[in-house]
């Protein structure tokens, strides 16, 4: 394995502890182990593992609370139960609770390697199709935005795309135009609260940045402010000056603190895809005038 993976073992017997971590290390593993469901539930919050193997049976929170706790924690952390006291009911109430697997003690050394071998292959699968999924999901939010010659949805379709990338709370698309309202749509908010954060940005976007611009912890946002309850930490503006027309941004709001990894990869694609748009809906748009007004005259033409 290119990265090796992360296996915690939570059993309040010693034995089988150190049977686990010795069989596991030896197959090229990295394992962490502890005592207590209060422990794992800690270290479970503070790292992340691959893989939990949990005993069924414990003093204080049983394997099933921490199961169902760790499952609150991390939705898709992936656990396999051991148990020594193993019935249909048991291993039906994992199952449901979320388990991968159960394995049976004693634990049979070639079973357990096997097990743990299976859940971390099928767990590399589904990551593997979860990323196809979410590159589908980007690339027809693309099509939708290229496929549309009308301005007013680009404002939508794009916010719209840049959320399925960036995964943040609120939106803003903004664009100034010989039309009296700037703020053409907004995601995650009431119109009130958008209006706001707009008139909180003037100093952000007037002038417009250059380029991609993430502002982190604004002033305008902490403590104390009208709009402190929106828990915003940071904001990226995308800027579009399109064929010395179209000036406005796009802004994406988070509660967490967006890097810069997030912003200059397949979001800056997905931006640019969408200034493309934008030209594409400009350009329609004059061959659209063309055909009734005349460009040397500005009056209606004989077509």
């Amino acid at each position: 394995m290119a990265d090796r993976a992360k296996i915690l073992v939570v059993d309040d017997d010693r034995f089988y502890q150190e049977f686990c971590s010795d069989l596991l290390k030896d197959e090229g593993y990295e394992v962490k182990t502890t005592f207590t469901g209060e422990e794992a539930l800690a270290l479970i919050k503070e790292k992340d593992f691959d893989l939990v193997l949990l005993d069924l049976v414990m003093p204080g929170m049983g394997g099933l609370e921490v199961l169902e706790k760790a499952k609150q924690i991390k939705p898709d952390i992936d656990v396999l139960i051991m148990t020594g006291y193993a019935s249909v009911e048991s291993a039906i109430s994992c199952l449901k609770a979320g388990a991968s697997d159960y394995l049976i003690k004693p634990l049979n050394p070639e079973e357990l390697k096997i097990t743990v071998k299976r859940a971390l292959e099928l767990r590399h699968l589904f990551d593997e199709h979860q990323e196809m999924k979410n590159l589908l999901t980007v690339y027809e939010a693309i099509q939708r935005v290229s496929s549309s010659l009308e301005i007013e949805r680009i404002y939508r379709l794009g916010l719209d795309a840049l959320n399925i990338v960036l995964k943040v709370d609120y939106g803003l698309s903004i664009f100034y135009d010989q039309k009296e309202d700037e703020l053409k749509f907004w995601l995650g908010l009431e119109e009130e609260d958008a209006r706001l954060i707009l008139e909180a940005l003037k100093k952000e976007i007037q002038p417009l940045p250059e380029q991609i611009k993430l502002v982190k912890d604004k002033d305008i946002f902490k403590d104390g402010t009208p709009l402190e309850y929106l828990k915003i930490r940071s904001l990226v503006i995308f800027p579009f000056r399109i064929l010395n027309r179209l000036e406005g941004a796009m802004i994406l709001l988070s509660k967490k603190e967006l890097v810069e990894s997030q912003i200059f990869g397949t979001a800056k694609f997905v931006y640019e895809q969408i200034g493309r748009s934008f030209e594409n809906a400009i350009r329609y748009q004059d061959a659209q005038r063309l055909i009734f007004i005349d460009d040397l005259t500005g009056l209606f033409n004989t077509r």
